[in-house]
C-alpha cells in the first residue's frame, strides 16, 4: 500500500497535478446562519470555507464561545476554515484594535490566513497622502503578522489602492514582508487587467482565490460560462506553485443550490485532472 501512495504522489508530481482544494466563501449564503453554511459546504463536496467576516456569520461584538463553536463544527463536518475574511483596512479608525481582534477571531476559527483590504479607493486616483499612510500602515501590519506567523491576504477590488496588477505588485514589493500577499480574483470593469495576464504576473504572491466569472458585458455568471478561462488561471498558478483554496465566493444564478453544485463541479474537474487509469502501470508488492 506505501508503494502505491508513495508511485501515486511521484505520478501527480511528474504530471504537474495542482494540489489545490475546494472552497466555499460563506458570504455567498449570507442570508443564512453559519451553521447551515458549514453544512452546504460538507454537503456539496467542499474541503474548505472561507468566513465572511460580518454579521450574521460574525457578530459585531466578538464571542470566542460561538467562534469556538463554529471551528468545533467545521471540524466534525471535515471542513477546514480556508481563511477568515475581515474587513480591516488601514485607513480605518482603530485599525490596529480591528486587526488584533481579526488575528483572534482567526485563530479560533483554525485558520492563519486574515483577508484585509488596502483601502483608498480606485489605484489612478489616490491621494499620495492616503497612499503614503497606507504602506506606512501595512509594513507595521505585515510585521506583525510575520511575528505570529500568519498571512495577510489583500483583497483584489475595485475602488481599492489594490484594483491593479500594478498597484498590488507595487504595495507588496514597498512593504517587503513574506506575511502580505494578495488574493487572486478577475475583475470586470472596463479597465481591469486582462484576468489571464494578471494570473501570471500576480502568481507568485496569490495566497487565496476567488473564482468569480462575467459575461462580454460584466454580468456575473456560472464559472464555466464567462470570459475567464480557469483551465488557463488554474495552470498558471499551479505551475507557480499554489496549493491553496479555490474558492466559489458568489452565485449569481437564479437556482442557488444546482448553480452551487454545476460551480464546484467544473472547478473539480480542472483540479483534479487525472485520467482514471493512470495508476494501472504502476507495480506494487501485495498488501
Amino acid at each position: 500500500m506505501l508503494i502505491i501512495v508513495v508511485s501515486y504522489l511521484i505520478l501527480k508530481y511528474i504530471c504537474g497535478v495542482t494540489a489545490m482544494k475546494l472552497g466555499l466563501c460563506s458570504i455567498a449564503f449570507q442570508e443564512k446562519p453559519l451553521e447551515e453554511v458549514i453544512d452546504i459546504a460538507a454537503e456539496y463536496g467542499f474541503d474548505g470555507l472561507e468566513v465572511w467576516g460580518k454579521p450574521p456569520h460574525i457578530p459585531v461584538e466578538y464571542e470566542k464561545s460561538y467562534v469556538k463553536k463554529i471551528h468545533s463544527l467545521a471540524l466534525q463536518k471535515g471542513i477546514t476554515i480556508s481563511a477568515y475574511g475581515s474587513y480591516v483596512d488601514p485607513l480605518m479608525d482603530l485599525h490596529q484594535k480591528y486587526f488584533e481582534e481579526a488575528f483572534v477571531i482567526a485563530q479560533d476559527l483554525g485558520t492563519d490566513l486574515i483577508r484585509i483590504w488596502s483601502g483608498g479607493g480606485p489605484s489612478k486616483s489616490i491621494s499620495p497622502v492616503d497612499k503614503r499612510l497606507i504602506l506606512f500602515r501595512l509594513v507595521s501590519l505585515s510585521q506583525w503578522a510575520d511575528f505570529r506567523g500568519i498571512k495577510l491576504g489583500l483583497e483584489m477590488h475595485n475602488n481599492h489602492l489594490t484594483d491593479s496588477v500594478e498597484s498590488i505588485l507595487d504595495v507588496i514589493e514597498k512593504t517587503n514582508n513574506p506575511a502580505l500577499k494578495t488574493y487572486y480574483q478577475p475583475l470586470s470593469r472596463i479597465d481591469a487587467d486582462e484576468p489571464h495576464d494578471a494570473a501570471q504576473k500576480l502568481a507568485e504572491h496569490v495566497v487565496n482565490i476567488h473564482a468569480q466569472n462575467f459575461d462580454e458585458n460584466g454580468k456575473p455568471c456560472r464559472i464555466a460560462e464567462g470570459v475567464v478561462d480557469y483551465s488557463r488561471i488554474i495552470e498558471t498558478l499551479n505551475s507557480a506553485g499554489y496549493d491553496g483554496f479555490i474558492h466559489v465566493e458568489f452565485i449569481p444564478g437564479d437556482n442557488k443550490m444546482e448553480d452551487l453544485q454545476r460551480d464546484r463541479d467544473y472547478l473539480a474537474s480542472l483540479i483534479e485532472p487525472l485520467p482514471e487509469n493512470s495508476l494501472k502501470d504502476i507495480e506494487s508488492d501485495p498488501v
